[in-house]
C-alpha cells in the first residue's frame, strides 16, 4: 500500500510539473502574441506614414526599372552637389524675414499708390470734363460775339469760329472761316491784309465782350485798313469806350476823328521828342 501511495504521489508531481510547464509555455505564447500585435500596429503606422510621405512625390517617376548601381551613382552625385553648397548660413532665415517684411511693405505701398493713381485719374477725368464743359460754353458765347461783330465791321460778310476737333477740342486748334460778298467760306490765311485785320479785330472784340478789361492799347491796328473800314473800326471802338478806356496809336484820320483826346508826338530840331495834347 505504501508503494502504491508513493507511486501516485510521483505521478501527481509529474502531472503538476507538466501543468506548470504548460502554464509557462502559455504565458510565453501570450507575451509573443502581444509582441506580434504591437509590431503589427507599428508596421501599420509606418506604412501609413510612408504612404503619406509618398503623396508628396506625386507625379515623380519612381526608380522601379532603374538598376541599383545607377541609383547609387545618382545618390553619390546628389551628395557631392549637397557638399558643394557649402556651409549653411544660419542668418539666412533672419535675412529672409527682413527681406520678406520689406517686400510686403513695398507691396503695400504699391497697392496704395495704385489706389491713389486711380483716384488721381478720376479727378483728372472730372477736371477734363469740367474744362470741356466750360470751354464749350465759352466757345459758343465768343463765337456768337465774333459773328455779330464781324457783320458790324463787314456789312455783307459773314464769319464763324470752327474747331479742328469737335469731339476733343483740346486735341486740335481753332480756325476762322470767313465769307465776303458772296464768296465761299475761306480760311483767314487766304484773305488780304485789310481783311485779316478786320477779322482779327472782330475776334479780339469778341473775346473782350466775354471777359472785359478796363484798359486797352492798340498799336496801329488800322495800318492795313482803307478809309471806309477805318471809320467802321473807329465807330465800333467809340461804342466800346463807354465801358473801357482805349489808347490807340494811329496815323489814320478816320480813327483820330473819333478820339476824345489826342496826343501828338514829334521831334524838334534838337532830336528831342515833343508831346502836344488836344481835347476834342
Amino acid at each position: 500500500l505504501f508503494d502504491k501511495r508513493t507511486k501516485l504521489s510521483d505521478e501527481q508531481q509529474k502531472t503538476e510539473s507538466k501543468h506548470r510547464e504548460q502554464d509557462d509555455r502559455r504565458r510565453d505564447l501570450e507575451q509573443k502574441n502581444n509582441g506580434y500585435g504591437l509590431e503589427v500596429a507599428r508596421l501599420k503606422a509606418e506604412i501609413a506614414g510612408l504612404k503619406e510621405e509618398d503623396g508628396h512625390y506625386e507625379g515623380v517617376d519612381p526608380y522601379k526599372n532603374k538598376p541599383l548601381d545607377d541609383i547609387l551613382l545618382e545618390i553619390k552625385q546628389f551628395e557631392r552637389m549637397r557638399e558643394g553648397f557649402g556651409a549653411v548660413n544660419m542668418k539666412a532665415l533672419e535675412i529672409y524675414e527682413t527681406i520678406e517684411n520689406e517686400y510686403h511693405e513695398l507691396v503695400t505701398k504699391k497697392d496704395k499708390l495704385g489706389t491713389e493713381r486711380e483716384d488721381v485719374l478720376v479727378m483728372i477725368n472730372e477736371i477734363d470734363d469740367k474744362k470741356k464743359d466750360l470751354f464749350g460754353r465759352t466757345f459758343e458765347v465768343v463765337n456768337e460775339n465774333f459773328q455779330n461783330i464781324f457783320e458790324m465791321l463787314s456789312t455783307k460778310g459773314k464769319a464763324f469760329l470752327d474747331l479742328e476737333d469737335k469731339k476733343d477740342p483740346f486735341n486740335g486748334g481753332l480756325t476762322i472761316k470767313v465769307k465776303l460778298t458772296g464768296k465761299k467760306f475761306l480760311d483767314i490765311r487766304s484773305l488780304s491784309g485789310g481783311e485779316k485785320t478786320m477779322t482779327a479785330l472782330a475776334f479780339l472784340f469778341a473775346v473782350q465782350e466775354y471777359e472785359p478789361a478796363n484798359f486797352y492799347i492798340l498799336d496801329e491796328v488800322d495800318a492795313a485798313l482803307d478809309k471806309h473800314n477805318s471809320e467802321k473800326l473807329a465807330k465800333l471802338i467809340r461804342a466800346y469806350c463807354r465801358n473801357a478806356q482805349y489808347l490807340i496809336i494811329s496815323h489814320n484820320d478816320g480813327v483820330i476823328s473819333e478820339a476824345d483826346n489826342l496826343y501828338g508826338v514829334s521831334m524838334n530840331e534838337h532830336g528831342m521828342s515833343k508831346i502836344t495834347s488836344l481835347k476834342v
